[in-house]
């Protein structure tokens, strides 16, 4: 008995020892995550990007709207927005299914991508938009992957999810390696739909 009481006690100062170090830890990320990051750019470089879309890519996707509309629109989307408690919620959420299947997140990829003529979102039809997915290591890559469709410790490449839906145009485009798999239901954890500007 004097056994069991000695090794309940261990092992709940153990555990009260790693939750407390856990908490710390956490603490001490939080701070370090308020730095500015190594990724963020200067002015100079921002202006330079926009000069280049501005004279390149924007002048095509304007004329590719103007078309598709028929002239009622002829500006192409600029920006795409999201507000901090949709993409803490979407962070949360992915975070949630990933640790759920055992599954590592190394991050997120942010695909371009344009609504379809006839999306149910008149405002929507033919603008670019960003589809921002999780990602996990497959092969040794980081890939986005499909939380919904992976089962413990194996994460579903989403490109092979969206190879059951797509045409042959979009099956030739390889943004992540394939990895086969049963299909369930058609439910992503693909965030999508902000607030295009323009229209609003």
């Amino acid at each position: 008995m004097k056994s069991l009481i000695f090794k309940l006690f261990t092992f709940l100062v153990v555990s009260s020892f790693i939750l407390s170090c856990a908490s710390e830890s956490n603490k001490q990320v939080k701070m370090a995550s308020s730095k500015r990051p190594s990724q963020a750019i200067t002015y100079p470089e921002m202006a330079a990007m926009f000069k280049e879309y501005d004279n390149g890519q924007k002048k095509v996707l304007d004329g590719y709207i103007k078309k598709k509309s028929k002239g009622k629109d002829t500006i192409a989307t600029v920006s795409e927005f999201f507000t901090i408690e949709e993409l803490e919620q979407y962070l949360s959420y992915v975070k949630r299914l990933s640790a759920e299947k055992e599954i590592v997140l190394t991050g997120i990829k942010i695909f371009t991508s344009a609504y379809p003529s006839d999306y149910k979102i008149p405002e929507y039809r033919n603008r670019v938009t960003f589809m921002i997915a999780p990602t996990a290591k497959i092969k040794g890559k980081n890939v986005a992957y499909e939380p919904l469709k992976s089962t413990m410790r194996k994460p579903v490449s989403m490109q092979s999810v969206l190879h059951e839906y797509a045409d042959e145009t979009t099956k030739k485009v390889n943004r992540a390696s394939i990895f086969s798999f049963q299909i369930g239901s058609d439910d992503s954890s693909v965030l999508n739909r902000g607030t295009l500007n323009p229209p609003y």
